[in-house]
């Protein structure tokens, strides 16, 4: 391999979607629990900070459950723009789990057809015959679910024990930021709430998979005995990527470019990263691509700092655009998130009610964690150091 056609440092560390299972490093015991307790009959809660590998987590325990035969299905809230838009993906997720229909909504897509057309094609037409037909149309036409939103997820909800009885198939659905049916833009969340623990309590062929990136929140939603998903899914806490797991699996990585890295460089490169899955990929492909820009296939301690620096410089308009929504929140919570970042003090000079505030609002931004009894943090290691930068000005 010449260094005209090294390995890209983005395809060794990839930092910006999740990873596939072949791809993971470490928390393969997350996966396995995961997806046993769901082919079980259980339903998992994962909670944590964005870009910590929980949709990886995630995505893998779901491809197991799918190896194990059952039926999968996967919706991301944060991408469905209103309730009926919830229901409708829901339903096609299902469904694509049937060959015919699965082709037929495939052929729809990748030909500008409407659904309900494709979907009247004989042999479509036959597949969904018993699956509930005047229901399972409200939900495939967007437009009369989002007329209907209620309805129309009553509707994709019973879909999954239909097809689980139908098929002989566990059905297992995965609902991911979980947290945004608290907010009220995919329909009253009461409501919502109340609907999915009255269907999915009675569907006993069906799993659910409940995943979130703020913490309080899902929290919210499934602990008070006063919420409708109370005791509906069991915590699943995902467990931190020690040094035994990245160390074999970054030198896997840069193997495949045939460039190695010196103990004491991939010691430090694992100390910045602080065990924090993005951050810790982020610095490992900025190294490398320092190490591709020297022509050198062996890293050392001094490109490590160099991919350090590479990495909060490719971070900065990130980092300024989360200041600005840390702005937004209210007067104090600049001064308060600096101050978590640099471990100092966050009440020193404010009236508790402020402090309490400013916290709070960064909590629901995801800037900061609580940490423990009166104890805050900032998850993002590199955020943590653009934000100390800011003190020392």
């Amino acid at each position: 391999m010449s260094d005209k056609h090294r390995v890209g440092s983005a395809v060794l560390f990839p930092t910006d979607h999740p990873l596939g299972p072949a791809e993971m490093i470490g928390r393969a015991g997350d996966v396995e629990r995961a997806a046993l307790a769901l082919l079980g009959g259980g339903n998992v809660v994962m909670a944590g900070p964005r870009r910590t590998g929980k949709t990886t987590v995630a995505d893998a325990a779901l491809a197991a459950c799918a190896d194990d035969g059952a039926y999968t299905a996967k919706v991301d809230l944060f991408e469905c723009p209103g309730p009926g838009a919830l229901a409708h993906l829901l339903a096609l997720e299902l469904l694509a789990n049937r060959p015919p229909l699965r082709h037929a909504i495939a052929q729809a897509r990748r030909h500008g057809r409407g659904l309900l057309e494709a979907l009247r094609t004989a042999g479509a037409l036959r597949a969904r015959l018993d699956l509930g037909g005047a229901e399972l149309e409200l939900t495939i036409d967007p437009g009369r679910a989002e007329e209907n939103p209620t309805t129309a997820l009553d509707a994709a909800l019973r879909l999954g024990q239909r097809l689980a009885d139908r098929d002989g198939r566990r059905a297992v659905i995965f609902f991911d930021e979980f947290q945004d049916i608290a907010g009220g833009r995919l329909g009253d969340p009461e409501v919502t709430t109340r609907l999915i623990r009255a269907v999915l309590q009675r569907s006993r062929a069906v799993s659910v998979l409940f995943a979130g990136s703020i913490e309080h929140l899902m929290r919210d939603l499934f602990a008070p005995s006063e919420r409708a998903l109370s005791q509906f899914g069991s915590f699943h806490e995902l467990t931190p990527i020690d040094a035994d797991e990245w160390a074999p699996g970054i030198q896997l990585r840069l193997g495949r470019d045939r460039t190695t890295i010196d103990d004491d460089a991939l010691a430090r490169l694992l100390e910045l990263g602080e065990g924090h899955p993005r951050t810790t990929m982020l610095i490992a492909q900025h190294t490398h691509m320092q190490a591709i820009e020297e022509l050198r296939r062996r890293i050392d301690h001094a490109m490590v700092l160099a991919g350090l620096d590479r990495a909060l410089s490719a971070e900065r308009l990130r980092h300024q655009q989360q200041l600005e929504r840390i702005r937004l929140g209210g007067r104090h919570c600049e001064t308060v998130a600096v101050r978590v970042a640099a471990r100092a003090e966050p009440y020193s000079g404010l009236q508790p009610q402020q402090a309490s505030r400013a916290l709070n609002a960064l909590r629901d931004a995801g800037v900061v964690e609580h940490a423990g009894r009166g104890s805050w943090e900032v998850p993002d290691p590199l955020l943590r150091r653009y934000l100390c930068a800011r003190r020392l000005r």
